[in-house]
C-alpha cells in the first residue's frame, strides 16, 4: 500500500491509483463474487449535513476513516495561495480538546506510515488506517479535529518550514515533479504571484488568529464528506458517528472559488532548478487541461489516458518522471507527458516525440478490446466491480474512491456506458478542442550544473 505523507509524494501515486488498486491494465475482466458495486448508493447525509459513506469489508482487520472538505487550492483567496495547503498541515497537527499537538513522526507512529494528508485542486483530505478494533477511536479523534482544534504560534513554526520545503521539492528539488507542477501552474494560473501549492511570501504572511478562524467558519461538517472503509459493524460505527459528529454545528458553505486564470498556452517554457536529488537529469514536459467528469469529452479522454498508459506499461521507475501522470481522483484537472532528457538542448525532439506518443493515442482506431481496457484501468472511477479481495489489501483506497467519486458526481455505471459508446467521432472532437495545440503547455527543466 502506498499512502503519500508529503506533496513529494505524488509522482509516484500516478502508478498506485491507476495500476496497483484499481484493475491491471489489459485485464478482460475484474468482476468477480464478492465485489464492491460500482454505483453511489450508500450514501447518507446528518442533519448538520455531514455526508457519510460506509464500506465494510467482513474479514478485513484493518479499517480507513477518510475526512475529505470541499475545500483545495481554488478556494485560497486572491494573495493568499498556500492557505488550504497550510489548513491541512494544521487541521491534522494542532492540538484538539482531548489530544497534544503532534509532529510528523508521531503520526508515523500512530498509523505506523498508513495515513495521507493532501490538498488537491477542489478538495482536502485527511486520513488514516487504523485496526478494526480501534474504529471508534479513530472517529473519535476525527470529530475533535471538526469539532475543537486549537491553533498556536508553534503550529505554523512546526509546519510552515515543511511546506516550503514540500514546494521547492514540487518546483525545483525533484525534476520528475517539477515537470508536472510548473505545467500545472502554467494552466491554472494563480493571480497575485500565487501558485498551486503555496507562494512561499503568501504563507509567511498568514496569522494564527485568520487561520483559526477560517477552520472554525468553513471546515465543518456541511463542507465535509466522512467515508469509512474496512473491517467494522456497520450499527457500531453509525452509532459511533451519531455520537461524535452529531453535534457538531454546520459551518458557512465553501467559499467561492478563486478567478481562473491563464497561463500562456501553445508555448514551450524553460525553468532552471538546483536538484536536491544526486544525479538528476533534465526534464520535458507537456500538458493539457484535463476534462471534468461532466463533460461529454470525459469518456473518450479517458480511452487516450488508458492508451498512453497501455503504451508506457512496464517503463515507470520511482523516482524517474512518470511518462504519463493523470490521477483522476487525485488531481483531475492536468493530464501531463513527460520524458528524461540525456541534454536539455534535445527538448525540441523529445517533446516532437511526445506529441507523437499523443497523436497515435488519439487517432487509433476505436475497438473493443480499447474499451475493455479503459474500463479495467480506470477501475476506481467505479467502471468496474473490485473484488473484495483486493479492496481489503487497499482500505484507504476504497474509502478515498467512495469519497471522492461522491464529491464529483462520478456515477460508474453512466460513465462504464459513456466509454462504451465513445466513438471515433468523439475521438476526433477531443483532439481538436482538448487536445488542439494552442492549448498546451510545454516546460523544459534545466538542471543546474
Amino acid at each position: 500500500m502506498l499512502l503519500n505523507v508529503s506533496r513529494t509524494g505524488v509522482v509516484y501515486k500516478a502508478a498506485f491509483y491507476l495500476g496497483v488498486a484499481s484493475c491491471t491494465v489489459g485485464v478482460s475482466s475484474c468482476t468477480g463474487s464478492h465485489a464492491v458495486g460500482t454505483d453511489l448508493d450508500g450514501s447518507y447525509q446528518l442533519d448538520n449535513g455531514l455526508t457519510v459513506v460506509l464500506r465494510p469489508l467482513p474479514r478485513s482487520d484493518r479499517a480507513a476513516v477518510v475526512v475529505l472538505f470541499n475545500l483545495g487550492n481554488v478556494h485560497d483567496p486572491v494573495g493568499q495561495s498556500g492557505r488550504a495547503h497550510l489548513l491541512e498541515h494544521l487541521y491534522a497537527t494542532s492540538a484538539t480538546a482531548t489530544s497534544a499537538a503532534r509532529d510528523m513522526n508521531q503520526l508515523v507512529q500512530r498509523y505506523g506510515g498508513q495515513f495521507n494528508m493532501q490538498t488537491g485542486y477542489d478538495y482536502t483530505v485527511i486520513a488514516g488506517v487504523v485496526g478494526a478494533d480501534t474504529v471508534e477511536e479513530e472517529l473519535k479523534n476525527a470529530a475533535m479535529r471538526m469539532s475543537g482544534l486549537t491553533i498556536s504560534e508553534g503550529d505554523l513554526e512546526r509546519e510552515i518550514p515543511r511546506i516550503l520545503s514540500e514546494l521547492k521539492n514540487m518546483y525545483g528539488g525533484i525534476p520528475a515533479l517539477a515537470g508536472i507542477n510548473h505545467v500545472r501552474n502554467r494552466l491554472n494560473a494563480i493571480p497575485s504571484g500565487g501558485r498551486y501549492g503555496g507562494a512561499d511570501e503568501h504563507l509567511e504572511a498568514m496569522s494564527v488568529d485568520e487561520l483559526q478562524d477560517v477552520w472554525r467558519v468553513y471546515y465543518k461538517p456541511n463542507n465535509a464528506t466522512l467515508a469509512v472503509a474496512g473491517g467494522f459493524d456497520v450499527a457500531e460505527v453509525w452509532d459511533a458517528i451519531d455520537r461524535h459528529f452529531g453535534s457538531i454545528p454546520a459551518g458557512k458553505e465553501s467559499p467561492p472559488k478563486a478567478p481562473a486564470g491563464k497561463g500562456p498556452t501553445g508555448t514551450v517554457s524553460r525553468v532552471g532548478v538546483s536538484p536536491v536529488v544526486p544525479d538528476a537529469s533534465p526534464v520535458v514536459a507537456m500538458g493539457y487541461a484535463a476534462p471534468r467528469p461532466v463533460s461529454e469529452l470525459y469518456a473518450p479522454f479517458l480511452i487516450v489516458v488508458s492508451r498512453l498508459l497501455a503504451e508506457v506499461q512496464g517503463r515507470f521507475t520511482p523516482g524517474k518522471p512518470p511518462p504519463v501522470y493523470f490521477t483522476p481522483l487525485d488531481d483531475g484537472s492536468v493530464i501531463v507527458l513527460q520524458s528524461e532528457l540525456s541534454d536539455a538542448d534535445r527538448a525540441e525532439s523529445a517533446l516532437n516525440g511526445l506529441d507523437e506518443r499523443l497523436e497515435t493515442a488519439l487517432t487509433a482506431e476505436l475497438s473493443r478490446a480499447d474499451k475493455q481496457r479503459t474500463l479495467n484501468t480506470m477501475g476506481m472511477l467505479g467502471t468496474v466491480e473490485i473484488p473484495s479481495a483486493m479492496w481489503r489489501q487497499n482500505v484507504y483506497g476504497l474509502a478515498f474512491s467512495a469519497g471522492r467519486r461522491l464529491q464529483l458526481g462520478i456515477d460508474g455505471e453512466a460513465l462504464r456506458k459513456a466509454i462504451r459508446e465513445t466513438t471515433d467521432a468523439d475521438m476526433a472532437r477531443l483532439a481538436s478542442s482538448v487536445f488542439a495545440p494552442s492549448r498546451r503547455v510545454a516546460v523544459v527543466v534545466e538542471v543546474a550544473k
